[in-house]
C-alpha cells in the first residue's frame, strides 16, 4: 500500500532553503579550492628541490653556495643551443623575469630566473632539441631548465651588478 507526503512550503521557506544550500557549496567550494593550492605549493616547492637534487647528482650543477655550473653544465648548455638562444633574447627574457618578482638581491634574481625557466614556452623545434640533448646527456627536461636558468640568472647578476655571495644573505639589499 502507497502512501503520498505532502509539505507545504511558502516561497519564503523555500528561497531560505535554496539559499543555504547555495551558501554551503560555495564555501565548501572555497575551502577545497584554498587546501588544493596549499597542496599544489608544496608539490611545487618538493618538485623545485627534486630538480635541484638531480642537476647535482648528474653533475651538472654543483652543490655549493651560490650553485654553480660544473663543465659538464657548461657544456650541456652549449650542445643544447640553450646559450645561445639565451644570449639571443636575453632582453625577453630579463623582462619576463621582472614580471616575476623586484629583483631587488641577489636572491630574487636566483628566484625569478628559476620560475621563469622552469615554466617558460620555447619555440618548439628548439624544445624537441633541448629534449634530445637531455637525452643524450641523460638529465631530465627539469634539470636543463634549471641549467638555462642558472646561466641567466649569473647574466643578470651581472648586468644589475650584483654580488652571487649575495645569494647566502636573505635580505633585500637597499635601492641604489
Amino acid at each position: 500500500m502507497e502512501q503520498n507526503i505532502i509539505i507545504y512550503v511558502g516561497i519564503g521557506k523555500a528561497l531560505t532553503i535554496i539559499w543555504s544550500v547555495l551558501v554551503a557549496v560555495v564555501v565548501g567550494a572555497w575551502y577545497a579550492s584554498h587546501r588544493l593550492t596549499k597542496v599544489e605549493t608544496k608539490v611545487e616547492g618538493f618538485s623545485n628541490r627534486l630538480t635541484g637534487l638531480e642537476g647535482r647528482l648528474d653533475k651538472a650543477y654543483e652543490s655549493m653556495s651560490p650553485i654553480a655550473l660544473t663543465k659538464k653544465g657548461n657544456d650541456i648548455l652549449i650542445d643544447s643551443g640553450l646559450k645561445k638562444y639565451i644570449d639571443d633574447n636575453k632582453l625577453i627574457f630579463t623582462e619576463h623575469c621582472k614580471n616575476f618578482s623586484a629583483m631587488t638581491s641577489a636572491y630574487d634574481v636566483q628566484l625569478a630566473t628559476f620560475q621563469l625557466f622552469s615554466v617558460f614556452d620555447f619555440p618548439q623545434d628548439l624544445e624537441l632539441k633541448f629534449k634530445e640533448e637531455a637525452y643524450k646527456a641523460g638529465i631530465s627536461m627539469g634539470v636543463l631548465r634549471r641549467i638555462g636558468g642558472i646561466y641567466f640568472r649569473d647574466l643578470c647578476l651581472s648586468d644589475l651588478k650584483l654580488d652571487p655571495k649575495e645569494l647566502d644573505n636573505s635580505q633585500p639589499l637597499a635601492e641604489a
